[in-house]
């Protein structure tokens, strides 16, 4: 899943996947933090992603998925916690 990920946002600042289901990969938490957000709803970014893994037939192999998609200024500031 994360080289999907990755290539779908090949200019991504961070891209990070944890898994939190012990190894099987149902539980993840996908972190993506790429410019191209810049000026999109936080609920379209999280579409995008989805959509992105529905059309590589990865997203029926998830049970449950938390993503973090930023831009690269809100990625520093959640950093610095400014």
């Amino acid at each position: 899943i994360y080289e999907k990920v990755q290539k779908h946002y090949p200019n991504a600042l961070e891209c990070k996947i944890v898994d939190h289901s012990d190894g099987c990969g149902a539980k993840l938490e996908l972190t993506v933090v790429s410019n191209s957000f810049e000026g999109m709803p936080l609920l379209k970014r999280h579409r995008e992603i989805q959509n992105n893994l529905k059309e590589k037939g990865l997203f029926e192999e998830i049970h449950a998925l938390q993503i973090k998609a930023w831009t690269g200024e809100q990625w520093e500031k959640k950093k610095g916690g400014v």
